[in-house]
């Protein structure tokens, strides 16, 4: 009889959200780097898309995170009942 943990589906997406987080820092991070270097060309491409809008992202990207990460934790309870009344019923059946 294997019990398997009930799945939030709110996990998978905090962590690709996560990861998307991570990937806007590094590029904000190398904006930040590179506009360092007066010597550097003008910016182009992503850095430049970056030096806009890079500020805004990542703050709506923490805020997907903060609301993601409360879902995921406000609704354990309701997949864990949910896995231990399926659980219950395929004993009884």
């Amino acid at each position: 009889m294997s019990r398997s943990k009930p799945v939030n589906p709110f996990y998978a997406v905090l962590v690709a959200a996560g990861v998307t987080f991570a990937l806007t820092a590094t590029m904000y991070g190398v904006m930040t780097v590179r506009g360092l270097d007066a010597r550097a060309a003008e910016q182009e491409g992503v850095i430049a898309f970056m030096e806009q809008h890079g500020l805004t992202l990542m703050i709506v990207e923490l805020v997907v995170l903060a609301i993601l990460t409360f879902a995921a934790i406000g609704t354990d309870d309701y997949w864990m009942r949910g896995a231990e009344k399926k659980e219950g019923s395929e004993k009884v059946g």
